[in-house]
């Protein structure tokens, strides 16, 4: 299950974006999140292919993987919402 495998790797890349924020490396955590988002787009995009095949006709069965990997993906891109304005609320704090 790709999606799943890249919507981890974007909530892993993003737990790694939060720990560089800890130690005020914003521009690290910066491309740790641009990675992240890389990620979450590649795993849209599987879903997406998916969700197509069944709107033209494909009868797609449910499964728990597929229900999961949707859950995690949709984890991820609200992980990376909250991680983006993470970084710039600690940006500016800083400059005060």
């Amino acid at each position: 299950m790709n999606i799943l495998v890249h919507a981890g790797d974007a909530r892993s890349f993003l737990v790694q974006a939060l720990t560089q924020l800890e130690q005020d490396d914003y521009q690290k955590s910066e491309e740790l999140i641009k990675k992240a988002h890389e990620e979450v787009v590649i795993a849209h995009g599987l879903q997406t292919d998916t969700l197509q095949l069944e709107a033209s006709g494909e009868q797609i069965r449910y499964s728990t993987p597929f229900c999961h990997a949707q859950d995690t993906l949709m984890t991820a891109q609200s992980e990376i919402l909250i991680g983006e304005h993470l970084v710039k609320l600690f940006k500016k704090f800083i400059k005060e």
